[in-house]
């Protein structure tokens, strides 16, 4: 009575498929948004510390970032969606501001480098993180 194992449907590969590409364009999402974020804070960052210029292109990149990485990580649609149209609002804004000035001024940079390190600081220190999968190792053997 040697049976053979059924072969799976062809439609579960294919969704096991497109669930694993969107895994890995998920995972790309976050990569380039948080790039992206970090280029342009660290650019803004040694434009606030050496009180030098910066024209709007910092901004945007790290707006286009924060998107992208938005898009990737946050799984809900009912406030994702939301964010990322308050997002979309508040840099277009300060994108125009910059623009009719033609540099940035010092409480503009200041208010990106220090709100990315208060919002880091928040989910580091005070956001509920899912336990962390441990593999427990078998006990050594004499």
């Amino acid at each position: 009575m040697d049976e053979q194992p059924t072969q799976p449907d062809g439609r579960q590969t294919e969704r096991e498929g497109e669930a694993e590409g969107e895994r890995h364009m998920t995972a790309l999402q976050k990569f380039v948004g948080f790039v992206m974020i970090v280029l342009a804070w660290l650019q803004l960052l040694m434009s606030v510390s050496s009180g030098s210029d910066a024209d709007h292109f910092p901004f945007v990149f790290y707006f286009v970032g924060l998107l992208i990485f938005m898009n990737g990580t946050i799984a809900s649609s009912w406030y994702k969606y939301p964010l990322m149209g308050v997002a979309t609002v508040t840099g277009l804004t300060l994108i125009y501001h910059i623009k009719s000035l033609g540099s940035a001024t010092l409480w503009e940079k200041s208010l990106v480098v220090y709100g990315t390190i208060a919002v880091a600081a928040y989910f580091i220190l005070f956001a509920k993180h899912p336990p962390t999968r441990r593999i427990n190792l078998p006990p050594p053997q004499e």
